[in-house]
């Protein structure tokens, strides 16, 4: 069963309508009516209040729509992909202190 159908599934089984549950999330209609047709998927907001509103998991709500489980993303490995740059403008206080550590400990080996 994929996301959609589930959201319709759970939609009518409290007897709301698509325009009572946009207005209980905030969101339009059309919103509504493009996540249960498949168009368009709800944010991770969204399908946390959909699945709190609904009294089911998470889970249960997004299991079965593997095209919606491909565009999670939990955490992304991105760091791996950093260049210098970006690493020296992220973390280049640490690495400047990390180099006059070093110039310091070498200085004192040096002139004991």
């Amino acid at each position: 069963m994929i996301l959609g159908q589930r959201i319709k599934e759970e939609r009518e089984k409290n007897d709301w309508t698509q325009d009572q549950l946009a207005e209980t999330l905030h969101v339009s209609r059309q919103a509504v009516s493009k996540w249960e047709n498949g168009t368009a998927y709800p944010d991770i907001d969204r399908l946390i209040q959909l699945s709190d509103l609904f009294n089911i998991t998470l889970d249960s709500l997004i299991k079965g729509d593997q095209d919606l489980q491909r565009k999670i993303v939990i955490g992304s490995d991105n760091h791996s992909q950093t260049n210098l740059w970006d690493f020296m403008n992220a973390r280049g206080w640490v690495m400047l202190f990390l180099i006059v550590c070093v110039i310091c400990w070498a200085f004192v080996k040096i002139n004991p």
